[in-house]
């Protein structure tokens, strides 16, 4: 027998194909939308980590501060 999709909503579960259909396309939008936040939560910890990489890169790309002092001096 096949396993009945089961849709869980503050504590009550309905059957998916016993649903009218405007509740299955607020489910499928409420679907894509939290793949959406996923993705989006994703690509906000990706740009976190990489940031520190570049700021440090540009760190190393300024002149130091000595280099700076003898510039002046001579």
């Amino acid at each position: 027998m096949p396993e009945e999709n089961v849709i869980n909503i503050d504590g009550s579960e309905y059957a998916f194909d016993d649903l009218e259909d405007d509740a299955k396309v607020y489910i499928a939008h409420i679907s894509s939308l939290q793949n959406e936040i996923n993705a989006l939560q994703m690509k906000l910890l990706q740009l976190d980590t990489a940031r520190p990489v570049f700021v440090e890169k540009l760190k190393e790309a300024l002149p130091s501060n000595k280099e700076e002092e003898k510039e002046v001096i001579n």
